[in-house]
């Protein structure tokens, strides 16, 4: 066998350089809407205001992927007013469904009638799970993007899954030398809130003046976000938490 020359050895290297980039490289069945993927405060006013006022965002929800209720309604779900909103800004249904919805509003018939079952069954979905039949949740649930297989980015990539949306990239501005902006009201004395906050504290979240005072005495706080009863999570975003701080910082 002949050996290898320095020039053959570089031009391997560039190919094995150029396979590994086409691997992880994002491949999308529709235009990337990258509008969405723009931090609120980046958006022209125009755009803010539909977004506020026809499709239900505050800059919160717009700056942390699939925590706006809204993305969680499929197209044909949507009201006239809320595609009107949607269009506006640039989506078209196979994108709202796609990048936005994901298709969680779908039947697992529905899945397939529209070509991306498989993808989910990549992704390890089964009928089951989809239909909450089975109590064991899927595995690629609880893995970061990094955490992925490149069969897995694949299929996420079918969906309109990539890297700043699996992970749930938090867009909202961070001064501090944590990962996510710190919940200041959270670290003052209950008799220093006002009765505004106190009352969505009690009321939505059960807690108490002691609670409150006592950091991590709180059931509620053992809880993730995601976890959340949906009252105690309207409340947490009443407050001014959203995924990333409370999962971070409670």
């Amino acid at each position: 066998m002949r050996p290898f020359t320095p020039t053959s050895t570089v031009a391997i290297a560039v190919l094995a350089s150029v396979a590994s980039s086409s691997v992880s490289a994002d491949t999308f069945p529709f235009p990337t809407p990258s509008f969405r993927y723009e931090p609120f405060s980046s958006l022209a006013t125009t755009s803010q205001n539909i977004a506020e006022e026809k499709l239900g965002y505050v800059e919160v929800t717009w700056n942390n992927h699939g925590l706006a209720p809204i993305e969680h309604t499929g197209w044909a779900g949507l009201s006239s007013n809320e595609r009107d909103g949607a269009s506006l800004l640039g989506y078209t249904q196979d994108t709202w469904d796609c990048f936005i919805h994901h298709y969680e509003g779908y039947t697992w018939d529905d899945l397939a009638e529209k070509g991306v079952q498989t993808h989910f069954i990549d992704l390890g979905w089964t009928q089951a799970h989809w239909e909450h039949t089975v109590d064991t949740t899927v595995s690629t649930d609880a893995r970061w993007w990094g955490q992925l297989t490149d069969n897995e980015k694949r299929a996420a990539n079918g969906i309109c899954y990539f890297k700043d949306n699996w992970d749930k990239i938090d867009m909202n501005p961070n001064p501090s030398f944590f990962p996510h902006p710190v919940p200041n009201f959270r670290y003052r004395p209950w008799d220093e809130l006002d009765a505004v906050t106190q009352n969505v504290a009690a009321n939505m979240m059960n807690y108490t003046e002691d609670k409150w005072d006592s950091l991590g005495t709180s059931v509620t706080e053992k809880n993730t976000f995601l976890n959340l009863r949906s009252e105690q999570r309207a409340g947490a975003l009443d407050l001014g938490f959203y995924t990333h701080t409370w999962d971070c910082f409670m």
